[in-house]
């Protein structure tokens, strides 16, 4: 009797839940619809934040579609010599790439661009930014060695961005001249 009772009792339940009568059925947000201070989050304007044309904020550093992916490759050498250095030369910007060459360069090429920074000391693997080498150097390949790293030197794109980075350079050629 139990099983036949039982039995029933699914068949009914089963044939109860077709997707049809799911859909028709109240649910639970028509329950909250009518508590009146619920009701307007479904008759509330749906706003779309991937679709509206926004103004990006005030001071936002653009992450791509603004300068060219360019890495140091041979392939790319004559785009990044093309490359021009928009941060003119104040003492502000050298302030700036003072600042920024103190964080992320020291340690490898050192207060003075001498590759005399303590992980040099061990790896002797830096160049000196000071060599002939190095001055013949366009403003871009060096922005662009910051930006995407070269040989040994990792990518400082994501640490110095943007405008700093040519703040770096301008400190980069104050250093190349002051040891001339």
């Amino acid at each position: 009797m139990r099983r036949s009772w039982l039995a029933l009792v699914l068949v009914l339940l089963a044939a109860g839940c077709s997707r049809d009568s799911w859909q028709r059925s109240p649910g639970p947000d028509d329950a909250v619809k009518l508590v009146p201070w619920f009701a307007f989050m479904e008759k509330g304007p749906a706003i779309q934040p991937y679709k509206m044309n926004r103004m990006p904020a005030e001071g936002a550093v653009p992450i791509d579609g603004m300068e060219p992916p360019l890495p140091v490759l041979p392939e790319n050498f004559a785009a990044i010599d093309q490359l021009r250095n928009p941060a003119l030369l104040t003492a502000e910007s050298l302030d700036t790439g003072k600042k920024y060459y103190d964080i992320f360069c020291v340690p490898c090429h050192g207060e003075t661009g001498a590759a005399d920074g303590p992980v040099n000391a061990v790896m002797y693997i830096v160049p000196s930014l000071l060599t002939d080498r190095a001055n013949d150097l366009s403003d871009g390949m060096i922005y662009s060695i910051i930006r995407h790293g070269r040989g040994a030197m990792r990518p400082y794109g994501e640490g110095v961005r943007g405008i700093d980075r040519w703040h770096v350079v301008n400190y980069v050629r104050q250093l190349q001249g002051a040891s001339q």
